[in-house]
């Protein structure tokens, strides 16, 4: 038989079993959350909402069955469209990663103040406040704006001011980001 734990040391015991059931928690909202940006990102940018009989993305995400945040909403599509779509992060990395810290970094990242491995090395190892004061405040996410493709007539992502530039001028200027998602 062992010693018997004193208040303290069981309230400690009991305290880390609890903290491991937490971390366990969190572990598995940040495998799915990446898997729904996912999802959310092909519905967007594919306009799925029309097929369900709604006139635009907002009415369908009014629906309380839907229950998240226009403003969460958009910030999944928006860090899905920049890492996985246009970066090709994989699913599996991003998974590791929390995604408020990647909302806090994505304006730099898209300004080229920063490399993407150092942005996915600060979001592994820094505290959200940390990258707040590196990175500055972030920036609620915009819809990612969509024009029909005068080639392919599918709904394509506009390309940027810097994308534009850097397009040659006989290939066509808009990415399509509507098919089949890594």
């Amino acid at each position: 038989m062992g010693k018997a734990l004193s208040p303290e040391e069981r309230a400690a015991k009991k305290a880390f079993a609890v903290e491991q059931k937490i971390k366990k928690g969190t572990g598995a909202i940040k495998q799915v959350w990446i898997a729904l940006a996912g999802h959310l990102h092909e519905f967007y940018t594919g306009q799925m909402w029309t097929a369900l009989g709604h006139e635009k993305f907002e009415s369908w995400l009014g629906d309380p069955a839907i229950g998240l945040k226009r403003s969460q909403t958009y910030q999944l599509i928006e860090v899905y469209e920049e890492l996985v779509v246009k970066r090709g992060v994989s699913q599996e990395q991003l998974a590791e990663l929390e995604m408020s810290k990647l909302a806090v970094v994505l304006p730099a990242l898209r300004k080229g103040d920063v490399e993407l491995e150092d942005v996915l090395a600060d979001c592994e190892e820094l505290s959200r406040s940390a990258l707040r004061e590196k990175y500055g405040q972030s920036v609620p996410a915009e819809r990612i704006p969509l024009t029909e493709c005068e080639d392919c007539g599918k709904m394509c992502r506009a390309k940027t001011e810097p994308e534009a530039e850097a397009v040659d001028p006989n290939q066509i200027a808009l990415e399509e980001v509507d098919g089949d998602t890594p």
